[in-house]
């Protein structure tokens, strides 16, 4: 059984350059622990009928997306994902927890609106064999582990930047005062140094 989800909305795939190139949209820095939204995110978030998963093992990515990475440690690294091996005919698939994180870095030059997922869900945790490539069945499944098929703009697999806090440009003329009282000469400062 398969079950199709479309969802609309995009991102921008790519910024403009001088000159007509393009490069690939700037995505979470490696190591920050930032980036991707994990896979209970997306289930819950696009498939609110699917009851709860331990993990889930992904069948099919589009490889012409990008290149696409998941990371088991909450964002810290970031692994490939061998798109050559699971979009093969067969049934091989890569075996993720619901906590694993998974992101689309899009080719440079090409505008992506959308990325095709599919998955199934699994009842137990894959534990050790987190972020395997493993067999699976295709038929005779139970009715929560079929197969969905969804559509997913980048925003919606690599999640919302973080808020980044940029301080404000600090007075001057605050500062010096500040930096001659911490060594004492704040009350001898020339008059035309305090105008300034």
């Amino acid at each position: 059984m398969t079950a199709n989800a479309l969802i609309h909305g995009s991102t921008p795939s790519s910024t403009a350059r001088p000159g007509g190139e393009r490069r690939p949209a700037a995505a979470a820095p490696t190591g920050t622990g930032l980036g991707g939204n994990t896979l209970a995110q997306i289930m819950e978030e696009n498939c609110p009928g699917m009851s709860a998963a331990a993990g889930v093992v992904i069948e099919h990515l589009d490889a012409q997306a990008g290149a696409w990475q998941f990371s088991a440690d909450q964002g810290q690294t970031w692994r490939a994902i061998r798109t050559d091996l699971i979009n093969r005919p067969g049934n091989l698939g890569l075996a993720l927890d619901r906590d694993a994180r998974l992101r689309v870095l899009p080719f440079g030059g090409h505008r992506v609106t959308g990325a095709r997922v599919a998955f199934h869900a699994v009842p137990r945790s894959h534990g050790v064999g987190n972020g395997s490539y493993r067999a699976y069945a295709c038929d005779e499944r139970e009715g929560d582990s079929r197969t969905v098929i969804l559509v997913l703009s980048l925003a919606a697999i690599n999640g919302a930047p973080p808020v980044v806090h940029v301080p404000r440009p600090r007075n001057k003329r605050a500062m010096v005062q500040r930096a001659a009282a911490s060594v004492g000469v704040g009350a001898a400062l020339s008059g035309s140094m305090a105008m300034a």
